[in-house]
């Protein structure tokens, strides 16, 4: 698109914001920033990043959408992400413009294709669902879990592609192998498309030694695709209709080609238009034209993205506010084989450091304690529910040595290396 055009469009968004958007013309208004002085993309840097982590108060305050919503009906679907933040789908057949990735992999009508993001409050499921009925593929609408379903189904149902995460496909994958079915005869799967976190090393080679086609992806709940490669190209294609700058954390400066910053979005949505809303993510371009992203490079925050969900030391503050009986936690997020695992160590209150529930604090709650390690022990099962009710993510929960834990305020790490 020209610079003319762009300009054209941007006008234009601002325009229908403010008109169309309450929460919009609020903020403008606030900043006193007429829609007709935002001409061209350094305009932009006029408005402040709104930021993430701002969307629950500003939800709260003017619910479900903060008034950032432009059309006159209700979204068709409204999903919820952790914060909790309300997330409404977007407009078109193609909501989050995933179909244009998916055909460049080789995505077609005629294939067969395993979905294995969640339908459940995540939009995931319902943002490569949508994009894979645009090109006239079928839908397996697996969702999470379930292998020893779905090794069987490979064969029975002649499954050609995959979308999900690239641990649970190399997970999958492997496990059928182990399981005697072999790619080119039980497997017809040839091409794959992942997001959510980062490939794992051995990823490429493993596809290519099986003629496997991928590409990958970046996006939000809140934004849908951005960016998107097909193996073996370098860096992330920008979508079209996403109008991304890599500013600076602190100022929201826009910066040069090749600077780390945050990527914060312009979205031209007629149902929910984004204007300057920072991801929280971490990127540099690539070239000078602004056309490909580095990828992502870190995150702005406290959010820690696990198995393709961002989870927040706030998020656990108010689990463990809700169990008394634990006295200080540790959240440590690490990767095994490829795989993310969130792992909690607990201390327990003095009435509750005994295996047989006595409160004697000579029977100190130890990991070596086997009763007290057993996963079936109910406070710690009942934390872990918890934690996945919040979070939306399993968490691995043990219980160490009273006094073992660093009483600071910062009890949430990503231990993981790249």
């Amino acid at each position: 698109m020209e610079r003319g055009q762009s300009d054209q469009r941007l006008q234009e968004l601002i325009r229908y914001a403010y008109d169309n958007a309450a929460g919009w013309r609020e903020r403008l208004d606030g900043l006193r920033i007429a829609p007709e002085e935002v001409v061209c993309e350094a305009d932009l840097a006029r408005i402040p990043v709104l930021r993430k982590e701002q969307l629950p108060a500003l939800q709260r305050r003017s619910p479900p959408f903060a008034g950032l919503l432009a059309g006159q009906s209700l979204p068709a679907r409204i999903f919820l992400s952790p914060g909790p933040i309300y997330d409404p789908q977007p407009a078109g057949d193609d909501p989050w413009r995933f179909a244009r990735s998916l055909a460049d992999v080789g995505f077609r009508s005629g294939d067969i294709v395993l979905n294995t993001f969640s339908y459940h409050l995540s939009p995931a499921g319902f943002m490569f669902d949508s994009a894979l009925r645009k090109l006239q593929a079928t839908v397996i609408p697996a969702g999470v879990g379930n292998t020893e379903l779905f090794i069987p189904l490979l064969r029975d149902l002649a499954v050609t592609g995959y979308v999900g995460t690239p641990s649970y496909f190399l997970s999958l994958l492997k496990r059928a192998e182990q399981e005697g079915f072999r790619f080119g005869e039980e497997i017809c799967l040839s091409k794959a498309f992942f997001t959510a976190e980062p490939l794992p090393p051995e990823l490429p080679l493993w596809c290519e030694q099986r003629g496997i086609n991928f590409g990958e992806a970046y996006g939000t709940a809140d934004v849908g695709c951005i960016a998107y490669r097909v193996h073996p190209l370098a860096g992330l294609l920008v979508q079209p209709d996403v109008l991304v700058q890599i500013c600076d954390p602190s100022t929201g400066t826009p910066l040069q080609p090749g600077e780390a910053g945050e990527v914060v979005i312009t979205l031209f949505d007629s149902l929910y238009p984004l204007i300057r809303f920072g991801t929280g993510d971490l990127s540099r371009w690539l070239d000078e034209s602004k056309t490909r992203l580095a990828g992502i490079v870190g995150r702005v925050g406290d959010g820690v993205k696990v198995r393709g969900m961002f989870v927040y030391q706030q998020q656990l503050d108010q689990v463990f506010a809700r169990f008394p009986q634990v006295a200080c936690y540790q959240a440590n997020v690490t990767r095994m084989e490829g795989r993310d695992q969130l792992e909690i160590q607990v201390e327990l209150t003095d009435g509750e450091r005994t295996a047989d529930g006595s409160g004697r604090a000579d029977h100190s709650f130890h990991p070596s304690n086997n009763t007290a390690n057993r996963e079936d022990h109910p406070l710690l099962s009942q934390v872990a529910e918890r934690i996945r009710e919040v979070t939306r993510v399993k968490a691995v929960v043990t219980p160490v040595a009273y006094g073992k834990l660093d009483r600071t305020n910062q009890r949430f790490h990503d231990q993981r290396n790249g």
